[in-house]
Formats: C-alpha cells, sequence, structure tokens
C-alpha cells in the first residue's frame, strides 16, 4: 500500500514532523512505499479556478509542492498529516492543505478517488491536552470524511507527551 504522509510544520524538528516521519518509518518496516510531503514552501491555497470540475479532469491542477500528493493519493490506502497547533487551532498550512481536497468531487458531486482510504492526523502542541483543542481538531479533519476517507482517531502530541506519541505514531504505521 502506498502511505503518504504530509507535514505541515516549517520546523525542521517539530514534534508533529517526527510523528508524522515515525508512523512513514513503522509502514515502511510493515512493507508499505511511504513517502514525506512537507508543506513548508510553495503551498498556495484553492482559488476556485473550477479547472477540477470540468469533465474529465484530473485531481488540482496547480503546480505547487501539492502537485506530487494529488499525483500519488489515487494510489494510496493512507495518508497522514501532522500539524502544530497555533494559538488554540491547527496552523494554516493544514487548512490551506484540507481545503485543496476541492479538487476531489467532479462537477457531477461524485468522488474522484475511490473511498475508504485511511486519514490520521497529528497535532503537535505545547500544553498536555485541552478540550478546546480537540474540538478544532475535529472540526479540520471532519471534512475529509465527505471525501470518502475513513478518518482515524487524532493523536496529540504534547511537549510533556512527545517521546510516547512518536512511539505510538511509529506503532500506528507499523500496524497498517
Amino acid at each position: 500500500m502506498k502511505v503518504i504522509g504530509v507535514a505541515c510544520s516549517c520546523l525542521a524538528r517539530s514534534n508533529s514532523l517526527k510523528a508524522v516521519e515515525a508512523f512513514l518509518k513503522g509502514a515502511a518496516e510493515a512493507g508499505h512505499e511511504t513517502e514525506l510531503i512537507r508543506l513548508d514552501r510553495d503551498l498556495r491555497g484553492c482559488i476556485g479556478c473550477q479547472a477540477c470540475k470540468k469533465e474529465g479532469a484530473g485531481l488540482c491542477v496547480q503546480k505547487d509542492v501539492l502537485a506530487r500528493y494529488f499525483e500519488l493519493l489515487p494510489e494510496a490506502g493512507a495518508v497522514v498529516l501532522g500539524a502544530a497547533n497555533y494559538m488554540g487551532y491547527a496552523q494554516g498550512e493544514a487548512w490551506t492543505f484540507m481545503n485543496r481536497h476541492y479538487c476531489l468531487s467532479g462537477g457531477d458531486r461524485k468522488l474522484k478517488i475511490e473511498p475508504g482510504k485511511k486519514f490520521y492526523a497529528f497535532f503537535a502542541q505545547g500544553s498536555p491536552d485541552n478540550p478546546a483543542y480537540r474540538e478544532h481538531y475535529d472540526e479540520m479533519c471532519r471534512p475529509f470524511e465527505g471525501m470518502g476517507f475513513a478518518r482515524q482517531d487524532v493523536l496529540i502530541v504534547s511537549r510533556d507527551t512527545a517521546e510516547e506519541k512518536i512511539r505510538e505514531a511509529y506503532e500506528l504505521g507499523k500496524a497498517l
């Protein structure tokens, strides 16, 4: 199975990046083909061009860092997203990533990918846990269900639990 890791953090050694890398390492050890895409450069938002809605159109036509992701997505069995918490919400790159999935439904509203791809989301935050943050993460991840993904439980990596949660991310990848 192809597994795509998407890391939003611009920090070279962020906990969200470490969790995504650990997941991909576990998945690779379990025999899966993995690829990491870092959204730390050249990321554009959806411009509403509607090119993806035309008959016979592929996925998003923009040529930025997500072009490779959309190239891999049709054959992928799982996607793992890693993002930081900025001021109580997933960082902007994560929201842009989610919004760019607008291209997954055609002009006829049918999905352009096979449903059932597993979707994992790992969020790094300073505080151990905050129920309000969980609500925000759920809000950010919910649209993926409507796009055919099988959303998995959110993994929260806090400063205090980083080592344990990164190990948990590895085990999740290995269990694919």
